[in-house]
């Protein structure tokens, strides 16, 4: 730093010269370096109509006569105190926001941005969004359940995420129930028994929100449920906000103490249901942006073929998807419906134990169609393109696929030799249909009692 302080003084003799007139008023109190920033020493001027009239005026002659007294390029700029003081801000909020981003244990991968909405996820994603903005703690606690892999704790991180992001003092503490049970374990069998309790009530008690994973996993474990009770009523009663993941609603955990099922029954409960197909397309566009240059290349019957076999769990879906490209990439073969079924052939799904019996349910499918249409098993069979067979056929698509888990490759072997693209079509606009169009929805949910009779 003497170095620049002695290139200052140097120019400052320069200036006394060559600018009599303004040397008192303009530069001779800079005597403060900022920073020393990409070949530029930042000094700090008084004020803003200084730090003008310099650069407007003056800084050109400046730099130009430092090149020619130093051996390297470097050059000066002015900062006022008011800018050196925001940047010291800057800075200090840098240091902060890195050291929470140090011990944060949350993937910064999950965030609302990430998140693909879709009907079956909508009113959970809502109500996450709400939690995470709300001041108030209005849903205390947020209880989101669902099946495994569609997006519960990427759903409780993101609330983490955005309410450190906005207030990086936030003290958001993220575990599991695993986790939890093993903190209370370690702290009650350890020798310095008292400090390490103190030690696990401090981490816990001090949480301004509480993220908790998987809950379910309390079951059976009764000492660590009373001391998550008390834990749950102090942060409660301290209006922090409390998050908690399960496979099932709370009314289903079994062996869990039922004042602490009705804590959790207290707030809001939100259920994030299997995704539609359309949710599963949305969500591998999105992934495909982080796995090739050009996402186009991937064809859309491609996404359509993978979020018919994989919509039963995102996370096997976006697996899925990144197989098949890093598949197709190594072994040079084409992005294409075929090299779908060579790149995962060993972990598509198969058709369950319960549909062996498949061409029994399928007949049993198309006789109750039929009969509600007044239409025979042949027309549903043929290539006619009459629109009451149409219509009928796709019915029968959906059923077969949503009721029973047929592949689209059996569905369309049991209707005519249908090819999938055509089955996945009549089953995306039944489904579309359903949510659109009443009198749809009254003859599909008519079909389902006849064939749960």
């Amino acid at each position: 730093m003497n170095e620049y302080l002695n290139l200052w003084n140097e120019t400052l003799d320069f200036l006394k010269e060559e600018v009599p007139n303004d040397f008192d008023s303009l530069f001779a109190n800079i005597t403060d370096i900022a920073k020393v920033e990409n070949n530029y020493i930042y000094m700090v001027v008084p004020n803003a109509l200084i730090k003008y009239r310099i650069e407007r005026f003056y800084q050109e002659k400046i730099n130009n006569y430092v090149k020619k007294i130093h051996p390297t390029p470097i050059g000066f700029k002015f900062i006022n105190e008011k800018d050196l003081n925001e940047l010291e801000s800057q800075k200090k909020s840098a240091d902060i926001k890195q050291e929470r981003s140090i011990s944060r244990s949350l993937s910064s991968l999950y965030t609302f941005n990430t998140f693909a909405v879709g009907e079956s996820n909508r009113f959970a994603f809502l109500s996450a969004m709400k939690v995470a903005e709300s001041r108030e703690k209005v849903y205390n606690p947020l209880y989101i359940f669902g099946g495994v892999g569609l997006g519960k704790t990427h759903l409780m991180t993101a609330i983490g995420n955005y309410i450190l992001d906005n207030d990086i003092t936030a003290n958001v503490i993220y575990t599991s129930s695993q986790k939890f049970a093993e903190d209370y374990f370690l702290a009650t069998s350890s020798r310095n028994g008292k400090e390490k309790i103190e030690e696990f009530y401090n981490k816990y008690n001090n949480a301004d929100v509480l993220l908790v994973d998987d809950i379910q996993f309390l079951e059976n474990k009764l000492a660590t449920q009373e001391e998550f009770f008390k834990i749950f009523e102090n942060l409660v009663n301290k209006n922090k906000q409390i998050v908690i993941t399960s496979d099932k609603p709370a009314n289903e955990l079994k062996n869990v103490m039922s004042r602490l099922v009705s804590r959790f029954n207290w707030g809001l409960t939100v259920n994030i249901k299997q995704p539609d197909l359309n949710l599963c397309v949305s969500v591998l566009k999105s992934k495909l942006e982080g796995m090739v240059e050009d996402p186009n290349i991937i064809p859309i019957d491609v996404l359509n073929l993978l979020a018919n076999y994989f919509h039963n769990n995102i996370r096997d879906l976006e697996g899925a998807l990144r197989t098949y490209i890093n598949y197709c990439t190594f072994m040079k073969l084409p992005f294409n419906e075929d090299s779908v079924y060579s790149a995962l052939d060993s972990i598509l799904p198969k058709e369950s134990i319960a549909n062996d019996n498949s061409s029994s349910n399928v007949k049993k499918v198309k006789d109750i169609v039929c009969d509600y249409f007044k239409i025979s098993v042949n027309d549903i069979d043929s290539n006619s393109r009459k629109a009451q067979f149409v219509y009928a056929r796709q019915i029968i698509m959906y059923i077969l696929k949503n009721t029973y888990n047929l592949s689209l490759k059996s569905i369309g072997s049991h209707l005519g030799n249908k090819d999938h693209t055509t089955v996945l079509h009549g089953i995306d606009k039944i489904d579309v249909s359903l949510r659109t169009n009443p009198m749809i929805k009254t003859d599909v949910d008519f079909l389902l009692k006849k064939l749960e009779k």
